[in-house]
């Protein structure tokens, strides 16, 4: 006989029995990524570009969000073991070298079943950051290429009414830039981050010189790029730039960037919303953002860039749903979409919309850098310690204790065998 405790619990197991398939079925993708990865997919003017993916799937996301470094020490670590716990991988240019290729997806086999629209607008440059043999192991989905940034309060207080048109400008207005304001505060006429190569490349190109050529030359030690380290040293002998520059990082730049203790920067072009920012800086809406200024050889300065792409380790569990997610990332909405929430989009149209030229005053600047700009390095297995040995060599000459031509000189001397490894 039924009785009524029996009943309800007959219900009761009935709809747990109905939940429980349901909880077990939903989808979930892990993704390894910076925390500007997830802000720029999820949060700002563009809004939740996953939201929609979301609900059409019936997924959910899990963001496991690191610094630049621990972001692709952890996808290479989760990519390494047999069966990993990431279905998405953010990595970077320079970081994730050609000896660790085999460890993801050829993303051509995905493209060619299930297309990523308007593929070709991405500009090969970009892709060729993350392709190996031929092998596209991840599709572009930021880059950061810096600018120059003014304060233009400051200019105007030295009688400055516009930036500078070229690397000597630059250099001779940064001197007349560096002075006591009638608050006691000390400027700075210069100041760069010297966390990576990106901002000393920047003014060693500016000049003619380079690191390392694409067909992997080390030519660090020529002339061009003597001359850039060497005017360096003298705006840190003159205190054009701060004497314990080598200890600056991304974080000092802003912070003497927003107190008006520096008059110019170069910097990612998306840190222009940082250096503005109302609530932390003394100089809102007074940082400026325009294109590096013209080289010593009359042509554009190329401005350091850097690219994030997404990748499927190959030890994934749920490659068809994150090629699904890549693709939705990927499309020409959701870059403008992830351009308005502050992301370096990776198709050019993208500068090109109403709606990111009234957000993104430098979209103009940020386009015409882009046309020109290059990698830190190409992508070879040493490309991390080559980097490390310059700066090396770099902090020795910009602190006196070694002359730039001999710094320089080692330097090549070093990363000639890291190349060649």
């Amino acid at each position: 006989m039924l009785t009524r405790r029996a009943a309800l619990a007959g219900l009761a197991g009935s709809s747990m029995a109905k939940a429980v398939p349901a909880f077990a079925q939903e989808k979930r993708l892990t993704i390894v990524a910076h925390a500007v990865h997830k802000a720029a997919a999820t949060t700002g003017k563009g809004g939740d570009i996953t939201a929609a993916w979301r609900e059409k799937n019936g997924a959910a996301i899990d963001w496991l969000t690191f610094g630049v470094e621990a972001t692709n020490e952890r996808a290479l670590r989760e990519a390494s073991l047999s069966q990993g716990g990431v279905d998405v991988a953010f990595v970077l240019n320079g970081l994730v070298g050609p000896q660790y290729a085999q460890l993801f997806e050829d993303l051509r086999e995905w493209q060619a079943k299930d297309p990523i629209p308007a593929f070709d607008e991405i500009p090969d440059a970009m892709l060729e950051t993350h392709r190996y043999s031929g092998k596209v192991t991840a599709i572009p989905y930021r880059h950061a290429t810096t600018g120059l940034h003014y304060n233009s309060d400051l200019f105007a207080e030295r009688g400055f009414s516009s930036p500078p048109a070229t690397i000597n400008d630059m250099i001779a207005m940064a001197e007349k830039l560096t002075y006591d304001r009638q608050d006691g505060t000390k400027v700075y006429g210069l100041i760069v981050s010297m966390e990576d190569l990106a901002c000393t490349l920047d003014i060693v190109r500016a000049f003619g010189g380079d690191f390392i050529t694409p067909d992997l030359k080390v030519i660090i030690d020529q002339p061009a790029a003597v001359q850039a380290i060497t005017t360096m040293r003298e705006l840190v002998k003159t205190n054009v730039m701060p004497r314990n520059i080598m200890n600056f990082k991304n974080e000092d730049v802003i912070n003497y960037m927003q107190q008006g203790r520096a008059a110019m920067t170069n910097s990612p072009f998306g840190r222009y919303f940082t250096f503005n920012d109302p609530k932390a800086s003394k100089f809102p809406g007074k940082v400026q953002a325009v294109a590096l200024p013209v080289g010593a050889d009359g042509k554009p300065s190329p401005a350091k860039t850097s690219v994030w792409a997404m990748a499927i380790p190959r030890n994934g569990r749920n490659k068809e749903l994150a090629w699904s997610l890549i693709r939705h990332l990927s499309t020409p909405e959701a870059t403008i979409l992830a351009t308005l929430n502050g992301n370096g989009p990776v198709r050019p149209s993208a500068y090109n919309d109403a709606r990111v030229q009234q957000l993104l005053p430098y979209a103009a600047a940020d386009k015409t850098a882009l046309a020109t700009a290059r990698l830190i390095t190409p992508s070879f297995p040493n490309a991390q310690q080559a980097m490390s040995v310059l700066m090396e060599e770099v902090g020795l000459a910009l602190l006196g204790r070694k002359d730039p031509q001999a710094a320089m000189s080692d330097a090549k001397a070093r990363v000639v065998p890291l190349v060649a490894a």
